[in-house]
């Protein structure tokens, strides 16, 4: 056999190996992202089993999807070892997949990569790491565009202050604030912060004394015989020195009575009061700010919140140690990625992305982070709910009584 004949055969046998090899690269992605089996007019995306107990998903799109990401972006320790799925179910709103993690590759890894997870499946993708596996909830739901005000309060009796703060792809986002307990609203003009202010007073007033900072001087003034409504630094400091005068107050009595916090008090003087900044920014009385910061730091267990909203986050307003109390916050648009991280944490750039929808904004509570469509309230609807609400202003030197539910 001359060389040539042994060089021809040598390439025919490549060119057979290279063939194979795509074949079964090609049936690995058919079967990795399969899409469900047509049968008889109806698509099957998964199968029971009831003797062995197990679910066989004949729908992997989505964790297909997942598993190309890790694959595109290396995924892999030198010895050739990846991340394996150990777990996959579908939800209501999309899946929830289990990875187990080979050594060499950490949680913190898979976490810097969560935005390409995300646009892969064009979704809303968390991650959470628990007894050493990583668990990934993925939203596939489209969120609505629009979202009228409606608010039951008998469905959520049990929470002290609820906050309906919107729609996400797992349905009704709550907070209670009464348990945040200061929240932090940020974004640009003209997306929805100031009616989302609404939206809480409106729902909080059955439940708490509310009183307002409203340095633009008109958006609340439909408020002033419900709630003690402020429009100047003047009148801002004497609110916000009586608040800390009762913050102080309610600290000895619940020291006497050997209570951690208000909700374990069972006197009859401790209303929840909830104060409401509307543009933080604007406030350049170097005493008003203090005694914010006071009551953000030390009001926690004494049914004192603080909700302060601004269109500019710079350091000067939000500074680290200012944003580490503000445990839920509500970042609508922002011009970029840094404002986003000065509202939301270092490693969230998310609100910089939103799509240009009045409502849209980034929920974050605790290590938790999602995209929500806020409610919209307009004024007039606004203006005809305080008709259910007794027309009794309330003053900071006034102590009321107790309200329900404690």
């Amino acid at each position: 056999m001359t060389q040539l004949e042994v060089i021809k055969i040598s390439k025919q046998e490549g060119l057979l190996t290279d063939v194979i090899q795509d074949t079964k690269s090609i049936l690995k992605n058919m079967w990795r992202n399969r899409s469900g089996i047509e049968f008889m007019g109806r698509k099957y995306d998964q199968v029971k089993i009831p003797f062995l107990k197990k679910r066989i998903y004949l729908d992997n799109v989505i964790p297909g999807k997942i598993q190309d990401t890790l694959e595109n972006l290396g995924f892999e320790t030198k010895e050739g070892k990846r991340p394996i799925i150990v777990s996959k179910r579908k939800t209501e709103y999309g899946w929830h997949l289990v990875f187990s993690l080979p050594p060499g590759l950490s949680f913190g890894q898979f976490k810097q990569k969560q935005d390409y997870f995300a646009d892969a499946v064009r979704g809303w993708v968390t991650l959470e790491r628990r007894n050493g596996l990583v668990h990934m909830d993925i939203l596939t739901g489209a969120l609505p565009t629009s979202l009228p005000y409606e608010w039951r309060p008998d469905a959520y009796h049990k929470i002290a202050l609820p906050v309906p703060v919107g729609v996400s792809q797992k349905g009704v986002e709550v907070l209670d604030l009464a348990e945040s307990p200061h929240l932090l609203v940020a974004g640009v003009p003209g997306f929805g912060k100031s009616n989302f202010l609404h939206v809480l007073i409106h729902t909080l007033l059955p439940r708490a004394l509310i009183g307002i900072i409203d340095m633009k001087r008109l958006e609340f003034a439909y408020l002033s015989n419900h709630a003690a409504v402020t429009r100047t630094e003047k009148d801002a400091l004497q609110l916000v020195k009586a608040l800390n005068r009762e913050m102080e107050r309610r600290i000895d009595v619940l020291e006497a009575a050997n209570c951690v916090k208000v909700q374990e008090y069972k006197g009859q003087d401790m209303p929840y009061i909830v104060l409401v900044i509307d543009e933080l920014a604007e406030i350049r009385d170097e005493q008003v700010l203090y005694y914010i910061d006071r009551i953000v730091r030390l009001a926690r267990a004494v049914g004192i919140s603080v909700v302060a909203a601004t269109q500019r986050p710079s350091t000067k307003v939000i500074n680290g140690d200012l944003r580490a109390m503000f445990a839920a916050r509500v970042c609508y648009q922002v011009a970029d990625e840094l404002n986003s991280r000065m509202v939301l944490g270092e490693n969230y750039s998310h609100a910089a992305y939103l799509p240009g929808i009045k409502g849209r904004a980034i929920y974050k509570f605790g290590l938790e982070i999602k995209e929500v469509q806020t409610m919209y309230l307009p004024l007039s609807k606004a203006k005809k709910l305080l008709k259910n609400q007794p027309k009794e202003r309330w003053t900071y030197e006034r102590q009321g009584k107790r309200l329900p539910p404690r």
